[in-house]
């Protein structure tokens, strides 16, 4: 088992961040869908788009299961990128809240880390609205971290809205069809 267990950046609840929020609607109820969705393969679920690498393995970093607080595990890219994901907080059938840093793709170097949170809300009929935000706080010594304000309005302007966007939403949609057995 790899050994890169050096703590993650440090979380300042403080700091400016950009994030963008997608839902779906998914036919389980919300412990079903979170218990189906700890067992599906990231790659299978990340797909490469026109804009982004797509995922295609994992390698886990600390012992046992993927799901747990403190989990840790190297996330491989289809570019030969890679980043490392760890587990903050996961009430299962309600939320489930990771950090992300150590972007290697191009497309990723002016991000320190990011926070990923999905909430799980229950609808009538045994549904549930997955709700997805992924925040990105941005390096300050990198283009455009350093223009502040103006470095994030670019960012979301040019990545966020564009090529995140089309990526969090084809990873829905895979998501919506591994759960309902689509796929």
């Amino acid at each position: 088992m790899p050994t890169d267990l050096a703590p993650p950046p440090v979380i300042d609840p403080a700091a400016p961040t950009i994030a963008r929020t997608d839902r779906i609607v998914i036919d389980l109820p919300p412990p079903a869908l979170a218990e189906r969705l700890l067992s599906a393969r990231l790659e299978d679920q990340i797909p490469k788009t026109r804009g982004l690498p797509g995922v295609v393995g994992v390698t886990q970093l600390t012992p046992g299961e993927w799901g747990k607080v403190g989990a840790r595990r190297m996330v491989h890219l289809s570019d030969g990128a890679s980043a490392t994901e760890q587990i903050l907080e996961s009430v299962p059938g309600e939320r489930f809240r990771y950090q992300v840093w150590n972007y290697t793709t191009a497309a990723a170097r002016p991000i320190a880390y990011a926070i990923g949170e999905f909430r799980y809300l229950p609808l009538a009929a045994d549904r549930t609205e997955v709700v997805w935000t992924y925040a990105f706080r941005l390096r300050s010594d990198r283009f455009p971290g350093y223009l502040g304000p103006v470095g994030r309005w670019l960012l979301r302007v040019a990545f966020l809205d564009r090529a995140y966007a089309v990526l969090m939403r084809e990873t829905l949609k895979a998501m919506k069809a591994y759960a309902e057995g689509k796929t």
